[in-house]
């Protein structure tokens, strides 16, 4: 019998690395139907004759479905589970990105970006809770940095394969193929993914509200994250749209987003192995808001392929660095029990900036006639960033 329980814990052990694929997956296509919209800005705006602020628009819709859910799913994935939560929630984002290669107006894009976020709102609490339950705290920033690779790694992939599919199959075409390969892998995760053996709570499924809001720590770093997705997420919606007015062909915008995104990839990789050795998580935090503060106004400046392309693997290198620190560290201050509900309220807090951002900063290249006052703007996220990390303290971390 103790032979037979060994056996099925090393199997169950084993099993990490299958569910830290998938969850690497999950959140992968979620990015990529988010950022299916921006290298097709160029594109499409002319041929529905949008402005720039209502093409900002359409990132805000998405990210006002994505809130919705967030918090929701977050209580749900604690108190049952993640499995039938993370296939809904692809098989929604596909469907409503297939259903924008029909789209005919501004209200009709709107409201099915709007699904695809209310889609794709459920999957970070989720992952966060899987990874939480099935890696031991000695890895968590090895598993949250290669999970959170994901979002740069969406940004690598929809700009090299959207503007290759806009060539071969227009941009109708782009959004039908990406719809359908997103709905197929949300197929994928409810055959594969397991929940470990953890006990969940026996308390009320709204338990961890009081932990979550009882943590002026988790609060702040929250509060942090929303700086941080200011400028990562402004740079996403409008590099491209700014690379194209300099004249360059939409291939060439998408090429230096594919740098961006490649220091993007690298960065969480690197911190969240490094973060396992040393610890530190809140200094590797700060030291990447002080790196992004310079780089952002820098990249803003530049006009040829060549720097635009190497300042963005720089700025997409240095930005990336502190994201799986702000999950581990969320995920450690409410503890394993309710690592779902504070991801989910954290994600909230987050994600707030990429939806209010897009549109101030599509306002400001309407109202300014140019791009130099967003990077200026982004900049200013990162620098408020640091002051409100400055009070946080990793050792009240909850057992």
């Amino acid at each position: 019998m103790a032979t037979a329980t060994a056996v099925e814990s090393k199997e169950v052990n084993r099993y990490r690395w299958v569910i830290l694929i998938l969850m690497f997956s999950c959140f992968l296509f979620t990015f990529i139907t988010r950022f299916s919209w921006p290298p097709l800005i160029p594109v499409v705006v002319p041929v529905l004759g949008m402005k720039m602020t209502q093409a900002g628009a359409f990132m805000s819709a998405f990210y006002f479905g994505y809130i919705i859910t967030q918090i929701p799913a977050g209580v749900l994935a604690d108190r049952f589970g993640v499995r039938t939560i993370l296939a809904l929630s692809l098989i929604i984002e596909g469907i409503s990105t297939f259903a924008m290669g029909y789209m005919i107006t501004f209200d009709m894009g709107f409201w099915l970006r709007f699904i695809t976020g209310l889609g794709a709102g459920a999957v970070y609490a989720a992952c966060a809770r899987a990874l939480m339950e099935w890696f031991p705290a000695r890895e968590r920033g090895t598993a949250f940095g290669i999970m959170l690779a994901a979002p740069s790694g969406g940004i690598v992939l929809s700009n090299y394969i959207v503007p290759a599919l806009n060539k071969s199959v227009g941009w109708q075409g782009a959004f039908q193929a990406i719809g359908l390969a997103t709905a197929a892998v949300g197929i994928l995760i409810f055959i594969l993914v397991r929940t470990s053996n953890e006990i969940k709570s026996s308390e009320s499924m709204f338990g961890g509200f009081r932990v979550v809001f009882g943590s002026k720590d988790l609060i702040f770093t929250a509060l942090a994250g929303f700086c941080l997705m200011w400028v990562e997420l402004g740079t996403a919606t409008w590099a491209n749209a700014y690379i194209k007015k300099l004249g360059y062909t939409v291939q060439a915008a998408g090429l230096v987003m594919i740098f961006y995104g490649i220091g993007g990839v690298l960065a969480p990789l690197v911190s969240g192995y490094i973060s396992d050795r040393i610890g530190q998580r809140k200094n590797i935090l700060i030291l990447s808001y002080a790196l992004i503060i310079p780089l952002t106004i820098a990249f803003g400046y530049q006009t040829s392929i060549t720097m635009l392309s190497t300042l963005g693997f720089i700025f997409g290198f240095c930005s990336y660095l502190a994201n799986p620190h702000l999950t581990v560290l969320i995920s450690e201050f409410a503890g394993k029990e309710w690592a779902a509900t504070a991801n989910g309220t954290a994600n909230f807090i987050f994600q707030l900036a990429p939806m209010i951002g897009p549109v101030v900063l599509g306002w400001s290249i309407d109202f300014t006639g140019s791009f130099e006052s967003v990077w200026w703007l982004m900049a200013a996220g990162p620098l408020l960033g640091i002051l409100l990390l400055l009070p946080v303290r990793p050792e009240n971390k909850r057992a």
